[in-house]
């Protein structure tokens, strides 16, 4: 075990995180969307999980490569990343298990079940508002250290997007919200992961 490997790692896990959130919107869209197929939400719920799970890698995986860039901002943003990541794969569980339970009432086609909401991430605030602060302070340490400028250009529109699902989650704008989360999950968030992954494997 070394730097060098767990760089790598962490750059695998970026991609494998594109590749999960991809599958997780197909998931949402194919079985998850109406909330009335348990199933479907749970399995949509723990490919979130997943999604968290390797980012912590990532995030992990970048602090190492700009810490020189500010060892102070980069420890900050990797502690702020890891809440936030940590925070959405716990509500996703939570929400897993919430639909467990729901299985114990009696069956109704009709019912639609709404999201339970989890202590880790109440109004979004590890999904949206922690990660986009990540986003923020590692892409501006990321520019610091070299890496492509478009690169670091979709990071900040994916910054846009997870503060506007933030605010959009404390006025109540559901449909807002969602949209966010599928502007980021399905475009900025992937494309952004699966190319940072295969710049930190090259930089390691």
């Amino acid at each position: 075990m070394s730097d060098r490997s767990f760089v790598r790692f962490g750059g695998l896990a970026g991609i494998l995180l594109a590749i999960t959130s991809w599958a997780a919107v197909g998931a949402y869209y194919t079985v998850a969307k109406t909330g009335t197929d348990i199933v479907g939400v749970q399995i949509f719920q723990f490919l979130y999980a997943l999604i968290a799970l390797w980012a912590m890698f990532g995030i992990a995986a970048v602090y190492w490569v700009v810490r020189a860039q500010g060892e102070a901002w980069s420890f900050f943003a990797t502690l702020v990343g890891v809440i936030a990541a940590f925070g959405t794969m716990t509500s996703s569980l939570f929400q897993i298990a919430s639909a467990r339970a729901l299985l114990t009432l009696p069956i109704d086609p009709t019912r639609v079940f709404p999201p339970a909401v989890a202590a880790t991430d109440p109004l979004a605030v590890s999904t949206f508002a922690l990660t986009g602060l990540w986003f923020l302070v590692a892409n501006i340490l990321l520019f610091r250290a070299g890496f492509p400028r478009l690169l670091i250009a979709l990071g900040f529109v994916a910054v846009a997007d997870l503060f506007a699902g933030f605010v959009a989650s404390l006025g109540e704008q559901t449909q807002l919200a969602t949209y966010a989360g599928i502007i980021a999950g399905a475009v900025g968030g992937p494309l952004y992961w699966l190319w940072l992954g295969v710049m930190l494997r090259r930089r390691a």
